[in-house]
């Protein structure tokens, strides 16, 4: 029996004081986040993949499985400091098609 996972699309904006912030830093403290309280089993079950981000507008696309979603929703809450910068990563929009996810992007 094959097992079709579906995928949620979240969009989030990032609000930070700063004018630059790698986008490097934020998938690695997601990953971090999301392994410290779930686990590495519960994070390897999310099937994250950050899909798009724009860091001039500081805007991305972060892909899970429909199971996953609160949890990573949990996850952006958590997280208020990346690298020692003060950073709030905002979910705007959840779908379930990243063509509908990518209009948007801000």
């Amino acid at each position: 029996m094959v097992i079709i996972t579906r995928d949620r699309y979240v969009v989030i904006n990032f609000i930070t004081d700063e004018s630059y912030v790698s986008m490097n830093l934020i998938k690695t403290k997601v990953w971090q986040t999301y392994q410290n309280v779930f686990g590495i089993s519960g994070s390897s079950s999310a099937g994250l993949y950050f899909e798009h981000f724009d860091e001039k507008k500081k805007s991305g696309i972060i892909r899970c499985s429909h199971d996953s979603l609160s949890s990573l929703l949990t996850v952006l809450a958590l997280i208020t400091k990346v690298d020692g910068i003060d950073v709030i990563l905002h979910p705007i929009y959840v779908s379930g098609v990243i063509n509908k996810a990518k209009k948007y992007l801000t």
